[in-house]
Order: C-alpha cells, then structure tokens, then sequence
C-alpha cells in the first residue's frame, strides 16, 4: 500500500517541531555575513526566523524563497537609508544655512557658519524641545529679577518650577531656593544671583535661545529647504524604480511561497485519495478472494 510522501509535511505542528524549524533558519539564514555598520544584525535575524515559522520553512525550497525576501527588504531599507543620508549631507551645508538665516530673519551673517548643524537634522536628539525649556527659564529668572520680593522667592517651586528646576539641579533637594541660589552663584544678592542665571543661559545657549523666539516658523522653513534638496538633489524616477524593483521582488517571494503551500496541498490530495483508491481495491480483492474460497470450497 502506498504511503503519504513525508515531504510533502506542510510543516512543523508540534512546539518542538517549530523549534527545531527556526534553529535551522539560524544556521540556514544568509544574513551572517555582509551588513553594513549601521544594519541591526540580530534584529534581521529575528525577522528571518520569525517568517520562517509563520511560513513554516523547515524545508531548504522556502527557506531560499524567504532569503530572496529578506535580501530585497533589505536592500529597500538601504536605498531609503542611502536617500536620508545624502539629504541630510546636503542639510548640513553652509549654503542651507545662509538660506535659512536669510529666510527667518534676526540672525547675523555669521550665523551662517557657527550656527549648529542640529537646526536642520530631523532627529535633533531633543535639543529643539530643550531649547524652549531653557528659553522658560530665562524668562522666569527675569520676571522673578524684575518682581522680587522674600514671598515670590519663597513661592519659586510653585510659580517658577522649570527655574526652580534648573537651579535645584546639582543642590540637596532639602535645600532652600534663595539658599541653593545664593551657594550656586556666589552673589551678594537674589537679584544679582537672578542675573547670573540669566547671563550663564544666555552665554551657553545662545542658538537654542535663537531658535526657541519662534520655533515653529523656523521649522516650517527648514522643511521647506529639506524639500528643495530632495527635488534638486535626487533621481526621483531613478529611486522610483529601485524601490518599484524591491516591492516587486518580495511580493513575487511570497507569492512563490503561496503558489508551493498549494500545490503541496495538491499533491497531499492526490497521494491521500491514492491510498483510498488503493485501500478500497485492496479491500474488493480481499473479498472477491473470499468469495471465490467459499464457491470453490462448498463445505
């Protein structure tokens, strides 16, 4: 009697089954060798091993298939990667920055060049958000410099919280304000500590004061800039196309792995309505011989 060919398992069902299935994706993965610097390569390693359970890829036939995937995923994340880098290459320019000193207005021409390069950058680590910040705290130094009294000095934590903050920063929380600032700044007076403040932020943070007078204007210029780089500076078709190329490839890799999954279904079919075929004449012949025995051997 014919059996149901092993090779044509849909995959692992069983816990073991499957892990068994991803450690041959690790050993089997082609994505040990040839990373760039800035490439995750455990995280692509996981993404591998994660499809080959979702596809069940015991077998070496989708595991080339989803190699082909992974190799046109990633070569779509370094053409994104290579078009962020030139535009920010071209972003950190002294011509960009002369554009945009012109642009906004109240800054000086030798803005241009000492200007820092995390004003045109998408990812400023925070310093933007940072900038506004520290524009609260100089303004709060002066409001309290200017309106001063012993109560508003000892209402600093609820009126002035982000002076507070900065000055209570490196100071014993158990510490007094007017105490902590005096200690701090070494000022015979809270209005001269105050104005000591005002001039260490304005000496350390002079761009990020200039940026927080009107940040969301400014934004909206450098974005404009950022658009103008990318229309001059990149072959939008040529990119197009890449990427068109890449999309193609990965769905051409799933579909592949659609098309194998039915047509072993198929053929599981076939072998399964084989050996009913099979068990069901085997049986006929059983009982045909029986029957011939009984004629043949009327006692």
């Amino acid at each position: 009697m014919t059996e149901v060919k092993k090779g044509l398992s849909t995959g692992p069902k069983t816990q073991v089954g499957k892990k068994r299935s991803s450690q041959n994706a690790r050993k089997a993965s082609a994505f040990t060798k040839g990373y760039l610097d800035w490439e995750d390569k455990e995280a692509k390693q996981n993404e591998f091993e994660a499809m080959t359970e979702q596809w069940q890829a015991s077998d070496p036939s989708r595991q080339i298939i989803l190699r082909s995937i992974e190799y046109a995923a990633l070569g779509q994340e370094r053409l994104m990667y290579s078009e962020r880098k030139r535009i920010e290459g071209l972003m950190a320019s002294v011509d960009i920055a002369k554009a945009f000193c012109q642009r906004a207005g109240g800054f000086e021409v030798l803005d241009a060049i000492y200007i820092p390069a995390w004003y045109f950058t998408e990812d400023d680590h925070g310093i933007k958000d940072f900038s506004i910040l520290i524009k609260k705290v100089l303004d709060q130094a002066q409001e309290l410099k200017n309106q001063y009294s012993d109560q508003m000095m000892a209402q600093v934590k609820t009126r002035y919280l982000d002076l507070y903050q900065y000055v209570m920063e490196t100071r014993p929380n158990t510490e007094a304000f007017g105490v902590a600032l005096g200690r701090r700044y070494g000022q015979s007076t809270p209005t001269l500590n105050l104005q000591a403040v005002m001039t260490e932020i304005e000496k350390s943070y002079a761009y990020c004061l200039k940026w927080a007078r009107d940040p969301v204007r400014y934004e909206a210029i450098i974005a404009g800039l950022r658009a103008e780089q990318l229309q001059a500076g990149m072959d939008l078709e040529k990119s197009s196309r890449y990427a068109t190329n890449f999309q193609n490839r990965i769905l051409k890799g799933f579909t592949a792995l659609s098309h194998l999954a039915q047509y072993e279904q198929q053929q599981l079919t076939y072998e399964v309505q084989t050996v009913a075929v099979e068990h069901k004449l085997d049986k006929e012949h059983s009982e045909h011989e029986s029957a011939a025995k009984v004629v043949d051997d009327p006692s």
